[in-house]
């Protein structure tokens, strides 16, 4: 679970009515003048049912039989526990707070461990999340602890950064590192948590505890968010001798941590998906294409895991990357076309996203907006807002190319009050709508924010520092804000301009085909 999801969709209630079995709601009625048994029916009828509010239909009717002392004397305990669940349903989280440990006094484990992480932090006791979420490393995911510690770590750092207290993030990563967990790590996830402390420790000023860490930093996207952020300046020679020229040092080793990998798990999807987006990555596109062919017909797509999709959509971009565009068009449309079921592929909404990003990127506008129309039905189903926003902002640009820009309108002040989601999407549909002065305004903010600054830096580089091989329908206007004066005076003091050393694979590429298609002198 991260920080998309809502805490709601994290609580699973280990708590249940006595007797509890499938029924029937009846409609709403007064509860006072209802029989025991209609009561009970309703109850039923109503647990578990997509739709059903714990304020509105499961708090009242618990709250009746609680007070009619005539029911099962269980169900003040389950009173308790849907009380917790309608504070958390009306953003109560004080108040939550306190019932999630009177909670877990009475009734044991009350909700996903992730959702009190969750809760606590909203109620801003940071310090008890902290304490929550590594005593969520303790145990195996079936046995109380959390699913995915790694990423759940990462978001709640995040979190605590926006909420100012860097302190207490860098303290969680100090203790995540000391975890028994941490040492049983595969070698990519224990890189990702190290990175994460060695961001932390060059932030706070410790250069010396960070320099330690420099081996953790291994992707394209890790190196060209440090190297464009001021932040990290006394570790950038350190970090471009790792990199090499064109980044061809880290992104070799990169290979070869994913191959080792993979040779200790040959059957692990994931650590195929690994191989082929370093590959990817590498600028090795011939090998992400051998590597994927196995799988790459759709009429097998049933039987595939995520981690297969995603190497699939790896192999889209090396599909782009030998210029067989219409190949890489139809292998994305495949993926779109998976009927979408959120309780077993939510995951696909990254594929429907990342086929729209890829259509608007291109120019191909009327396309993108037809794939935004499967893209956002899949998204408002189970797509996080960060999802939703730059799929809208995507759509807002795809309007304005078709000269739609009244379609458009509505869309774009949800996009602005959404911002904080994706500041990049919200700046680049105001672009598209031709409101560059709110656009630089947006930018100018976060580059202002310590949270959001090092996205923002990095979405300000050109495109010769792209992993993505599509064709692109030009320079990026993007750009145009940071030559603005008010962009440039905040983006200087913040951050830099990339040196041409860290050109990546897909950046040359773009340059070359930009050099092809330049109009020739004297032509």
């Amino acid at each position: 679970m991260t920080g998309g999801a809502s805490i709601a969709a994290a609580m699973l209630l280990s708590v249940a009515p006595p007797t509890l079995a499938q029924g029937e709601g009846g409609p709403p009625a007064d509860i006072g003048t209802m029989s025991n048994d209609a009561i009970e029916k309703r109850l039923k009828g109503l647990y578990g049912k997509p739709g059903t509010s714990a304020c509105r239909d499961m708090v009242p009717l618990v709250t009746e039989m609680v007070r009619r002392k005539s029911f099962d004397p269980a169900y003040s305990s389950v009173k308790l526990a849907f009380d917790l669940q309608c504070a958390v349903e009306e953003k109560r989280y004080d108040d939550a707070y306190a019932l999630l440990i009177r909670n877990e006094k009475v009734n044991g484990p009350t909700v996903a461990p992730i959702a009190g992480v969750m809760i606590a932090l909203e109620a801003k006791q940071y310090e008890p999340a902290i304490d929550r979420l590594i005593a969520g490393t303790t145990k195996p995911a079936d046995a109380g602890g959390l699913d995915d510690p790694v990423r759940n770590l990462i978001w709640l750092d995040r979190k605590l950064e926006a909420a100012g207290r860097t302190d207490l993030a860098l303290t969680l990563n100090r203790r995540f590192v000391r975890t028994p967990l941490f040492r049983t790590l595969s070698g990519g996830d224990r890189d990702a948590v190290r990175e994460t402390l060695f961001m932390r420790e060059a932030k706070t000023g410790n250069i010396d505890a960070a320099r330690p860490l420099l081996d953790s930093i291994t992707t394209p996207y890790s190196y060209l968010r440090l190297l464009a952020d001021r932040r990290y300046a006394a570790l950038w020679s350190d970090l471009e001798r790792n990199a090499g020229p064109n980044m061809a040092t880290a992104l070799g080793a990169n290979v070869e941590k994913a191959e080792a990998e993979r040779r200790r798990d040959p059957g692990d999807a994931g650590k195929l998906n690994d191989l082929v987006t370093a590959l990817d990555e590498a600028g090795r596109y011939d090998e992400v294409l051998a590597l994927t062919d196995a799988f790459a017909d759709p009429a097998g797509f049933e039987a595939l895991e995520e981690q297969h999709f995603w190497a699939l959509d790896a192999r889209a971009n090396a599909l782009d990357a030998r210029g067989r565009e219409a190949e890489a068009s139809a292998l994305f449309d495949a993926m779109a076309a998976i009927p979408f079921d959120a309780t077993k592929n939510g995951w696909l909404i990254n594929f429907v996203a990342n086929r729209t990003a890829r259509l608007a990127r291109m120019g191909d506008w009327e396309k993108a907006l037809v794939a935004s129309d499967r893209a956002i039905f899949v998204a408002n189903q189970y797509g996080s807002p960060y999802v939703k926003q730059f799929l809208a902002a995507d759509r807002i640009c795809a309007l304005a190319g078709l000269g739609r820009m009244d379609e458009a309108l509505p869309l774009l002040a949800t996009v602005e009050q959404n911002r904080a989601d994706s500041p990049s999407s919200a700046a680049g549909a105001l672009q598209c709508a031709g409101r560059d002065d709110r656009a630089a305004e947006i930018v100018i903010e976060a580059l202002r924010d310590p949270a959001l600054r090092a996205d923002m830096l990095r979405n300000l580089q050109g495109q010769e520092f792209t992993t993505q091989a599509m064709r692109s329908d030009g320079e990026d206007d993007f750009l145009l804000l940071k030559k603005r004066a008010d962009v440039a005076a905040v983006y200087n003091e913040v951050g830099r301009d990339l040196p041409p050393s860290l050109i990546t694979p897909a950046g040359k590429l773009w340059l070359e085909r930009k050099a092809a298609s330049a109009p020739r002198a004297g032509g």
